[in-house]
């Protein structure tokens, strides 16, 4: 596993005058590997270096070679840049002696600084003693993002050439071909090798131990790895894991990637009719595309000096940025992901969510249910592959935020301006009846029977034609997402924006933030690095990379990471008599209101059949008869508010982990919605509806629906997803239960700020792009008014 560890170091270099010059070092120690790290010693350091006339708070990046023991030497050698490019270069050196003065020699470090191969002062720096119990406590495993660090290792393969046949081996038997459904071959097995080669470590390593579990069951009943079992023996092995107590979830775990894959095959989707999204487009690169930069285009290393540096472009730090711009701030925006547009939301759908979406749109909760919970990974960050529903913020939630103390200028009258200003921009408008699809007549007959209220949801994407590729990337960008909206205008206000970086350094001279580190490759591999110095930064990277990133950068408060809200949400699909368009139509552009528990919100939900395959709760025949009508199929669902409960932590790799039980109250609402969704379906005509709850039949009457509200059922039994995460860097009134104050600052330090999801103190009930971006206003308004 990783290791990383911070270090600050003080002392005094004399120049060749004789005068002294202090010196001051903030920095950050990672090894790829701790195993290796004990044995070798290196590892790589990136920080800040204060060393005036000289430097003012550069960034440095280096290596640490600690060999107390065996060498009994530590020696660093650092490298950086001044404001007018020259090259700078810190040596240092401790010998060990264990016998004689041995806390001086491990705390004293012999420094020569150099620029340009000159040497230019000598001196001394000091580790001190008082700095232990902080130094103990910043040693983290699984922090490191990066898998090319000092002896850090690449993955060979997700699986052993073992585990590969009793994969192919098990999906034999977990896919019935039929009809329309061809038989697993290698090519399903390939692309489920793709996706879950996306997956975080954990997910693989969980896919690993899941697959030795069938096998261990096979070898105790049969003598025999599943792999050398006949099918029936095989299929026999499945239905008794099936309803065992321990190997259950190692069938669903495997099940759920390999159904994905195998109805991803195009036989399967040209059999059905789907689109295929491959036709060319051709588009005009606007002239503010000029202000944008790729690995490709930047030196091995480039300094860059600005006002304030943003983290994120998706809906806090595309909208904060471009408010700075428009301040008459110079703004640099930084993105990990791609500049995505019309012509790359192309081609298949299983590709663009393993590019766009992060761990390709599969990285699961760990706790008591199945909750997905995906982001985006690209320009827009989440926006990009939203639906494109938007909400305000309900009154009713600001005034919950007053309750908690929260300023004035939350109160729904002086909140107002700012969610105007989103709306303008945004183009928020009812969705087009035209391009509602069947369903929203399905649905509407099954709410006028229930006496409900319902009627088109408020989108941001005026022109829209229905093409059904929302969560995708919208391929005639109609949809207003940040890359189509707030990016070009900060763009377009002379913002600069380097795609293809991660910041994983943010540049802290003791408590103040000064810039970041911002790292990549080009095409070829090669690596690039730009320092970004600035006044201020704000982090947008999104409420589940947020607190990481702060955490990576010695950032300690009781709240950081906890306090995860996400709205629980689920759909049912329904067969339908006749056959209609299902890929058709806005797929999110429906909504019920008023119809049973409080906490529930029916909104609309179409997920294209490969991905649907995942959460139906069927095998078998059964499965294979529903893939083959798809046609006959329409979607709607149901989301819940939550009570803020999950977390989210470093796991292995340093990939997001993320911790979210469902409670007893969120179950009562979730039964209460899937039964509400049977309910409207079977009124609204439907022959049979499929509710997403292992182990559930299909339902086929009103009796059957109802029932689903009060059975006794299991929170792992529901197929969920977990869109609109919120709150693990909570705005309040103190550091003892939130992260940032009213302005954004994040409490204990000077200059940084954050402006996301994150931020957000309470679940909201509603779609959070417009609140989100609505506080990053407010938040750029703060920023720019401290800086001027």
């Amino acid at each position: 596993m990783p290791l990383t560890f911070f270090e600050t170091m003080r002392g005094e270099l004399y120049d060749a005058d004789g005068e002294a010059h202090h010196l001051a070092m903030d920095l950050r120690c990672e090894s790829g590997q701790a195993r290796g790290f004990v044995t070798n010693g290196r590892a790589r350091i990136t920080g800040t270096i204060r060393a005036l006339p000289w430097v003012d708070g550069a960034a440095v990046i280096g290596t640490l070679v600690a060999l107390p023991v065996t060498k009994r030497l530590m020696s660093y050698e650092l490298d950086f840049r001044d404001e007018q490019d020259r090259a700078w270069r810190l040596s240092g050196r401790k010998d060990v002696r264990w016998l004689r003065r041995a806390h001086a020699s491990l705390t004293n470090l012999d420094t020569t600084l150099s620029c340009e191969g000159e040497q230019v002062a000598h001196g001394r720096m000091q580790f001190f003693a008082n700095d232990y119990p902080s130094f103990l406590r910043s040693f983290e495993p699984w922090v490191s993002l990066r898998d090319d660090l000092p002896d850090g290792t690449r993955p060979q393969g997700v699986f052993s050439p073992g585990q590969l046949e009793t994969l192919a081996a098990l999906a034999e038997v977990l896919i019935e071909p039929g009809g329309a459904v061809p038989s697993v071959d290698s090519g399903t097995l390939t692309r489920v090798d793709t996706y879950i080669g996306n997956m975080t470590p954990l997910m693989q390593s969980g896919l690993r131990t899941a697959l030795r579990g069938l096998d261990a069951a096979a070898r105790a009943k049969h003598g025999k790895r599943a792999a050398a079992l006949p099918i029936p023996h095989r299929r026999a092995l499945i239905e008794d894991a099936r309803h065992g107590r321990t190997l259950r979830h190692a069938v669903e775990a495997i099940e759920t990637p390999l159904r994905i894959a195998h109805f991803s095959d195009r036989r399967y989707l040209d059999a059905i009719g789907a689109p295929r999204y491959d036709e060319p487009v051709r588009e005009q690169r606007p002239g503010w595309t000029a202000n944008v930069s790729t690995p490709g285009e930047l030196s091995p290393r480039e300094l860059v000096d600005c006002d304030v540096v943003v983290i994120g472009t998706g809906a806090g730090g595309a909208a904060v940025a471009a408010r700075l711009t428009e301040r008459g701030l110079g703004v640099v925006m930084v993105e990990e992901g791609d500049y995505a547009g019309r012509a790359e939301f192309r081609g298949e759908l299983g590709e663009r969510t393993q590019k766009y979406w992060r761990d390709g749109g599969y990285n699961l909760a760990i706790g008591n249910s199945v909750l997905g919970v995906s982001t985006g990974r690209l320009v827009g960050g989440t926006t990009a592959i939203n639906s494109g529903t938007a909400f305000r913020t309900p009154d009713a939630v600001l005034r919950e935020w007053l309750d908690l103390g929260f300023p004035s200028d939350f109160s729904p009258e002086a909140f107002t301006p700012y969610l105007d200003e989103v709306a303008a921009e945004l183009g928020i408008t009812t969705a087009d009846p035209r391009y509602l699809g069947r369903v929203a007549d399905i649905i509407g007959a099954g709410a006028d029977a229930l006496g409900a209220a319902h009627g088109p949801l408020p989108r941001n994407a005026v022109g829209c034609d229905g093409q059904g590729q929302c969560v995708y990337g919208c391929p005639t960008e109609a949809k207003r997402s940040s890359n189509v909206s707030w990016v070009p205008r900060a763009l377009k206000g002379g913002a600069q924006l380097y795609t293809g970086l991660s910041v994983n350094r943010i540049l802290l001279s003791g408590n103040h933030a000064g810039g970041v580190l911002a790292e990549g490759q080009d095409e070829h591999g090669a690596a690039r690095t730009v320092e970004i110095r600035a006044r201020a930064v704000v982090v947008a990277t999104g409420t589940l990379v947020t607190p990481l990133l702060l955490r990576r950068n010695g950032i300690s408060l009781p709240a950081l990471g906890r306090n995860l809200s996400v709205h629980p949400s689920l759909g049912a699909v329904a067969m339908m008599a006749e056959p209609g368009s299902p890929w058709t139509g806005i797929p999110q552009g429906y909504q019920v209101e008023g119809l049973g528990d409080e906490l529930v919100t029916f909104e609309g939900v179409t997920i294209p059949p490969q991905f649907a395959a995942g959460v139906l709760p069927f095998h078998g025949a059964r499965l294979t008869e529903w893939m083959n009508r798809w046609t006959h199929t329409e979607q709607f669902g149901a989301m819940v508010r939550d009570t803020g409960c999950g977390s989210v932590h470093h796991g292995p790799g340093g990939r997001t982990l993320i911790r979210y039980d469902i409670t007893p109250r969120v179950q009562t609402a979730l039964q209460h919605a899937c039964a509400g969704l049977a309910e409207l379906f079977l009124r609204g005509g439907a022959e049979a509806v499929a509710l997403p709850i292992a182990g559930t039949p299909p339902i086929r009457t009103l009796d059957q629906a109802r029932t689903v509200a009060d059975v006794r059922l299991r929170p792992r039994q529901f197929r969920m997803m977990g869109p609109h995460p919120l709150g693990t860097a909570r705005m309040g009134r103190d550091a003892r239960a939130a992260v940032v104050g009213f302005d954004h600052r994040v409490f204990g330090t000077s200059g940084l700020y954050i402006a996301d999801g994150s931020v957000v103190p309470t679940s909201l009930g509603v779609n959070p792009q417009v609140t989100i971006m609505a506080l990053a206003l407010r938040a750029a308004d703060l920023i720019a008014a401290d800086l001027n």
